[in-house]
């Protein structure tokens, strides 16, 4: 799973931190960024606040997310492809290219 460390109020880039898929989401905490990366222990102390949002990759959104974009790169390939020795590839392929 990926967790990523937003530290601190200014706008500045987002650690991310590696987190094992057995446990879920319940490794990604405040004290685990705090302890992996030094700017946000320093934004802790200094006022500034400190979050965690994790993507757990197991769980079925993400899975439908990747799935549905690989059935959609796959039947624009092939109606890419085709649409030369298939007729109904050739209107598919018509109906949504802009002219």
């Amino acid at each position: 799973n990926v967790g990523r460390c937003i530290c601190g109020d200014a706008g500045q880039r987002h650690p991310t931190v590696l987190v094992p898929a057995s446990s879920g989401c319940a490794e990604c905490t405040t004290q685990l960024c705090e302890r992996t990366f030094e700017h946000c222990g320093a934004a802790l102390r200094q006022g500034g606040a400190l979050s965690v949002h994790c993507i757990d990759r197991s769980a079925a959104a993400p899975r439908l997310a990747i799935a549905s974009f690989l059935v959609i790169v796959a039947f624009l390939a092939l109606t890419a492809l085709g649409r030369e020795r298939f007729r109904c590839l050739r209107r598919i392929h018509d109906a949504i290219c802009h002219r």
